[in-house]
Order: C-alpha cells, then sequence, then structure tokens
C-alpha cells in the first residue's frame, strides 16, 4: 500500500497540469502518430437553415397517425387567426350605414386590414410555439389620419383666414375659413358658424366681460388707496360687496353645455385614437388570451404566440402575393399595372456580378481548411502561452472579442475596420438582405365580360439564385431535395366575375 502512494505521488510530479490530462501521457515521447493528410480544397459549406424554414411544423412523435392531422389544423389555425386581427367591434358610432352583406364584401376587398402569412409551429411535449407575420395596413392609415386630425386640432400650419362670405337663405352671412378651427379657436368661433358654437362663444364672451370689468374696479380702489381716500381694508370690502353682486346674474350651464360640445367637435379625432388602440391591443397578452383558448382546445396542449409584424410587404411572399390577388379581385385594376406597381416599393442593394466573382473567398481562410491538418501534438509546442493549451490554440483560429474585425471587399483593394461583438455577429449573419422579388399571375384576367381567354403576365425585380454558390463558388443547401434554402415561395388563387386565376410569388435573399 505504501508503495502505491510513493509510485502515485512521483506521478503527479511529472504531471503538467496546464495541459489536459489526456495528453500528458504522450508528451514525452517523439514518436507521435501523425494524421492523414488532408489535401483536397475545401469549401464553405453554406449554412444549414432552421427546420422550421424546411417545414413548417417542428414535431417528435412515436404516433405516425398523429402528424396526419397537423395540416388541417395549421389551415384552422391560420383562418381562424385571420378573422381574429380583422375583426371590429359593433359600435354603432363605428359601423357605416352599408348594409352587413355589403360591409363584409368591402371588407374583404379593402386593402386596410391585417394580412397574415403563414408561419410555423415548434412542437414540445407540453407546448405548442407558434409564429406568425403580420402587415398590418389598418395601423399604417390608421395612424397616418389619427396624426393628420392631430395637426388640425392641435398645430396647424397655416394660418386662420377668411376665405368667402356666403348668405344663407335667411339673409345671415356664412363665413367659411381656408381651414378648420383648431380646439383653441373653437371657443371664440363667430356667433353665426353653427349653433353649439354660438352658445359656447356668447358664454366666452359673457365670462371675458366680466373678468375685464373687475379687473378695471380693483384698478380703481388701488388708486384710490394711493391717493389716500380708503384703506387697503375699505377697498377690500368694498371688492367683496362688488364680486359678490355677479353671483346673481344667471349663468349658462357652462360645464355640461362646453363638454358636449368639445366632444363633438372632436369625435373624429377620438373616433381614429379609439381604432388604434384597439388595434394595438389586438395582439398583447390580455386580449390574445381569449384567442389562445380556442388554439389550445384545438392543439390540445399549451399555446405560445410569437406575432412578427413586418415593416415592408414583400418581407413575407405569402403577404405579397395576399396583397397582389386582393388587387386582382377588382376588375378596374389593370392587370400589368398592379404587377408593376407591387414591386415599385421594392428596394434591393445595389449588386454587381462581376465584383462578386472578382471578389471571391480565399478557401485556405475558411476555419475548416486551416484545422483539417492540424497535429494534436501542436497544441503543446507554443511554451509563451500562460493559460490552458487548448485555449490557446482556439485563439490562433478565432479572433478574441477585442480583435473583432470585418474586411469589406471593394473593386480596388479590401479594407478592414473594428467593429463591436453585437455588430460582427449581425454582419455574419446569412439571409439579412433582400436580393430579388418574382411575381406571376396567370388566369381569367382579361377585362372583357367572356372567359375565353387566358392571360400571363410576370415581373420581377433582382434575381433568385444563391449568391454564394452561384458567383462565390461554394457549396448550398437544399430543402426537401428541391427548394433552395435562400427563396421563399407561395401560390395564392382567386376569381372574379369571369373566371379563376392564379398568383405565385417568389422572395430571395442573401
Amino acid at each position: 500500500m505504501k508503495y502505491r502512494l510513493y509510485m502515485f505521488k512521483n506521478s503527479l510530479k511529472n504531471l503538467d497540469f496546464k495541459t489536459p490530462n489526456i495528453f500528458n501521457k504522450k508528451k514525452n515521447k517523439e514518436n507521435l502518430k501523425k494524421l492523414i493528410y488532408i489535401d483536397s480544397d475545401t469549401g464553405k459549406m453554406k449554412h444549414y437553415p432552421p427546420a422550421a424554414q424546411e417545414w413548417y411544423n417542428s414535431i417528435y412523435t412515436f404516433n405516425k397517425n398523429q402528424i396526419k392531422l397537423l395540416p388541417a389544423l395549421d389551415k384552422n389555425l391560420l383562418n381562424l387567426f385571420k378573422s381574429y386581427s380583422n375583426m371590429h367591434l359593433k359600435d354603432k358610432q363605428l359601423l357605416t350605414k352599408r348594409k352587413t352583406k355589403r360591409r363584409i364584401k368591402y371588407n374583404r376587398l379593402s386593402p386596410v386590414k391585417v394580412f397574415v402569412g403563414r408561419g410555423n409551429v415548434k412542437h414540445t411535449n407540453n407546448k405548442a410555439i407558434i409564429t406568425l407575420f403580420i402587415y398590418n395596413t389598418e395601423k399604417l392609415y390608421l395612424n397616418r389620419v389619427y396624426k393628420e386630425q392631430y395637426f388640425k386640432l392641435f398645430l396647424p400650419k397655416v394660418k386662420l383666414k377668411k376665405k368667402q362670405i356666403l348668405l344663407d337663405k335667411e339673409g345671415k352671412e356664412i363665413i367659411k375659413y381656408n381651414r378648420p378651427f383648431t380646439y383653441k379657436e373653437f371657443l371664440t368661433v363667430p356667433d353665426h358658424y353653427d349653433i353649439y358654437f354660438s352658445h359656447v362663444s356668447l358664454l366666452v364672451n359673457k365670462v371675458n366681460f366680466f373678468y375685464r370689468v373687475i379687473v378695471q374696479y380693483l384698478y380703481h380702489l388701488s388708486k384710490l388707496v394711493y391717493l389716500n381716500v380708503i384703506n387697503e381694508q375699505e377697498k377690500l370690502l368694498i371688492f367683496k360687496n362688488k364680486a359678490n353682486s355677479f353671483y346673481a346674474l344667471k349663468y349658462p350651464e357652462f360645464s355640461s353645455f362646453l363638454n358636449k360640445a368639445i366632444k363633438i367637435y372632436i369625435s373624429k379625432y377620438l373616433k381614429f385614437r379609439y381604432l388604434l388602440r384597439i388595434n394595438k391591443a389586438k395582439f398583447e397578452l390580455p386580449f390574445l388570451q381569449y384567442l389562445k383558448e380556442f388554439v389550445t382546445s384545438m392543439y390540445k396542449k399549451r399555446v405560445q404566440f410569437n406575432v412578427v409584424s413586418l415593416n415592408k410587404m414583400h418581407l413575407n411572399s405569402d403577404i405579397f402575393t395576399q396583397i397582389v390577388t386582393s388587387k386582382l379581385k377588382n376588375r378596374n385594376n389593370r392587370l400589368f399595372r398592379v404587377l408593376r406597381s407591387s414591386l415599385s416599393k421594392v428596394k434591393l442593394p445595389i449588386f454587381s456580378r462581376i465584383s462578386e466573382k472578382k471578389s471571391k473567398p480565399n478557401k485556405n481562410d475558411f476555419l475548416i481548411n486551416k484545422i483539417r491538418n492540424t497535429y494534436i501534438n501542436s497544441m503543446l509546442e507554443d511554451k509563451t502561452i500562460n493559460v490552458d493549451n487548448l485555449y490557446g490554440l482556439l485563439l490562433k483560429f478565432f479572433p478574441s472579442k477585442d480583435k473583432l474585425k470585418i474586411v469589406q471587399n471593394k473593386r480596388i483593394s479590401t479594407v478592414k475596420w473594428s467593429v463591436s461583438l453585437k455588430n460582427y455577429i449581425l454582419k455574419t449573419l446569412k439571409h439579412n438582405k433582400l436580393f430579388g422579388v418574382r411575381v406571376e399571375a396567370k388566369g381569367r384576367l382579361t377585362r372583357r365580360f367572356t372567359a375565353s381567354r387566358s392571360v400571363y403576365k410576370m415581373r420581377y425585380k433582382g434575381g433568385l439564385k444563391n449568391v454564394e454558390s452561384s458567383f462565390g463558388g461554394l457549396s448550398a443547401v437544399i430543402l426537401r431535395g428541391n427548394v433552395q434554402s435562400n427563396v421563399q415561395y407561395s401560390f395564392l388563387s382567386g376569381s372574379n366575375r369571369i373566371g379563376a386565376f392564379g398568383v405565385k410569388g417568389w422572395v430571395s435573399s442573401k
């Protein structure tokens, strides 16, 4: 037993604790078994996209029959969320005078609504995480009109001027102005403008008159005190008696009538503020809880919603094709103009095929090519590193946080500049830039009333190719065996009075 302890202590003395224990046995051996030298020029593999991009459902289950219901559940979920996001509260003041059927048809064809794109569902053991994409044109419209009403009522850009004077049937003058009255101007509006305005302005004029009389009376009393005719106590007593005499006058009921008049005057402004709050509250937690109960009963597990609001319609191909299809349902819209206008707001980054082909990446600089012929004993060669040798080896291949640099290939030379860790990660992300958009429409889209001819039109901006595989010479990944990883495709069908038609949309990224 003592001999074993002695041998163990001697072995501990010979060990170097700076190196991992797995390499201590072969540290003093000169003849190490060399790895097979790899001379193949391996390229950087295109990143593997997440499973949610390849499949709409990410699930693992032992029962195969459980997967069969998922397509029907996803379709019902999408229809339910579309109707939920475009719902309106039943308020008599907010509803129009149209009939119910005409109003429903108008809401379906109207571009002022919430467009919902197909998302994905990630299933866990007891929860389903649902990610959906929306383009809220209703919020954009309400926000724009709300700002216009706000500037009209509180911050007008033009001074108030009389435009013209007219006479009504009774011979009274009606003055027209160059813009609507603001909130403050409403209180001092002329008597002949409106019945509500006349009462309010009359009341304001009376109050202003009483105020001027009291101020003048107080001024004269102060002058008498200055001339030593009366003292301060007599002045206060006389002023109190005069002020109390005003209470005997009969005032109209100011607060109730004024509040009613102001509410009528700014009713449109309040209506748009009310609608804007409803639009915002629909996608927040207290309001969204009622929808969760329906979806929980569908999937029979807890549900978590991730609603992603897009700033541009062409960032999602499903939303892009929905908007084009809704415009084509109206026969007054010409096909070619709709396709051309749908691409007018698409802004693409500047891209040159010649510069992309010239600035091909050096494959020897990729990490996979740097470490392919690295020997195990190279971890122990550098004696200057005082830290763990594995950490020192990683520093040779990966830059430290303080020495991060981004390389930009220009036509003449390459430029390097240091960046923060956050910007470094954002710059290295894939598919963060739009590369191209393409839209096709085919079917009964003529302006004639007979379905005797089919029309095919196509418009595009940019391209759908994978830049790194087509111009950079790097390998790419194919989704489901035939779908490009950088392209999102969607197809929708619609119908009008003549017949049916279809719209295809592609959105590619770089």
